[in-house]
């Protein structure tokens, strides 16, 4: 046999701040497994730290990654007594599951496995992990000295999540030794009730429920956010103009657009330091149903906002006379000339679009030819106005340095470009404020 000796460096990709093993302790032994899995016999391991900031962030923001990956596949988890009673139960998403069903199709696959074991399973120390196909999704099934953890996935575990549930079945089950005999004993499933809030911390199931902003934050917390994180609390806010709450991954694309040049994996770090600091807050799916079931009747039954005002108009047209038709245009084009001399052009607008309405509906064209051209107009100064307004923002929020607003006005000026760019003639103005928002964005590096 010949030894060599060898100086590696070596990324485990566990930074030592959610090390599960135990940082530096347990070092030796983590590496030691590692290397022994790949045939290397190791006799002396010398663990330093290295102090390269950038080298340790970029380990933070793959771990969370990692982590958030394999959370975002799991449905429901199960703890079950040896004897198959389920003892624990919880659903991370809304995958309706039987615990009695999964439990006694577990108890014929363990039956089932543990004649297949091969010469070398049976000489090596009990198995502890099994994974099986149930319907069409995964189960990982982490087999321990008191209880068995049951993991209903939506594919297959990663390596990371299954050592994750061992070292967490080792302290659980050290921890909760007393009470899984409990349960066993008097098969009060009761017994185990705290535990949810243990495996939420612990996995980190938050990061899969709906999410929205605390509304007990202190004024000057925002104020001296990091800059991502001031980014991601605008696009937060933006997202609950539209609805109630809103999911982590839309949270990520939403600011990936805004910040351009961050990473997801360094976002998610970002929203993750937000949730520890309590800024952005979770519930349960289970006690959020109410509310999203309640939200879903609402965008159900709620008239969509361009059309609102004509709500009771559709509902009178159909008694009403060519006449009496034209009065309702007269009345309406008033009524928009009014509010434009106001300068309420999207008042004017609304007006313009109520009475175009009613020339259509009669066959008015003429009507229809003069009133579409007074939307086209209205329409182009409306845009207008909304154009200066986002551009004056844009210029102030730059000029503070609040970097976060100023691209905030610079894409939605973009945008407005964007969509009224038909014959190119916008084009310039988009080169511009292309470069001005690529150079804001990178301030965010």
């Amino acid at each position: 046999m010949t030894y060599f000796k060898l100086i590696l460096g070596l990324d485990c990709g566990v930074d030592k701040s959610v090390c599960q093993s135990g940082y530096p302790e347990n070092c030796f032994n983590c590496l030691s497994k590692k290397f022994s899995e790949t045939n290397f016999l190791m006799d002396l391991i010398e663990v330093k730290e290295n102090f390269s900031k950038k080298k340790r962030d970029v380990l933070l923001y793959k771990s969370i990654w990692r982590k958030y990956q394999d959370v975002s596949t799991i449905r429901h988890i199960i703890i079950l007594t040896k004897g198959g009673l389920p003892a624990f139960n919880m659903a991370i998403g809304d995958l309706p599951i039987d615990p009695t069903l999964i439990s006694g199709f577990i108890q014929a696959n363990l039956s089932f496995s543990s004649k297949e074991l091969t010469f070398i399973d049976k000489i090596n120390p009990e198995k502890k992990l099994y994974e099986f196909e149930y319907k069409h999704f995964h189960v990982l099934l982490y087999n321990g000295d008191l209880c068995r953890m049951c993991l209903i996935l939506d594919k297959r575990a990663s390596n990371y999540l299954r050592e994750f549930v061992s070292n967490f079945m080792d302290i659980f089950e050290n921890k909760y030794e007393d009470k899984i005999k409990e349960v066993e004993e008097l098969c009060d499933t009761s017994v185990l009730d705290s535990v949810r809030s243990i495996i939420e911390n612990t996995f980190e199931t938050g990061m899969n429920y709906p999410l929205t902003i605390s509304s007990l934050i202190p004024p000057d917390k925002i104020e001296n956010l990091p800059i991502i994180q001031k980014a991601i609390y605008e696009c937060a806010k933006e997202l609950l103009k539209d609805e109630s709450y809103f999911f982590i991954s839309h949270l990520m694309t939403t600011t990936s657009k805004l910040l351009g040049v961050i990473s997801n994996e360094e976002i998610l770090w970002n929203v993750r330091q937000l949730m520890i600091e309590n800024i952005i807050i979770w519930q349960n799916l289970e006690n959020q149903k109410p509310q999203l079931e309640k939200q879903k009747k609402r965008d159900i039954f709620q008239t969509p906002k361009e059309i609102s005002y004509l709500t009771e108009d559709i509902f009178e047209i159909h008694d009403m006379s060519y006449d009496d038709a034209q009065v309702k245009i007269y009345y309406y084009m008033k009524n928009g000339e009014i509010a434009e001399n106001n300068k309420a052009y999207q008042e004017a607008l609304n007006e313009y679009q109520t009475a175009l309405y009613y020339a259509k509906e009669f066959n008015m064209d003429m009507k229809i030819n003069e009133i579409s051209l007074k939307i086209l107009e209205i329409s182009k100064i409306n845009r207008d106005v909304e154009l200066n307004f986002a551009m004056k923002q844009a210029d102030k929020s730059e000029f503070k340095r609040n970097y976060v607003i100023a691209l905030k006005y610079l894409l939605q000026i973009r945008d407005l470009l964007i969509n009224e760019n038909h014959s190119g003639e916008n084009d310039k103005q988009l080169k511009a404020i292309n470069r001005r928002i690529k150079r804001i964005q990178k301030r965010f590096q």
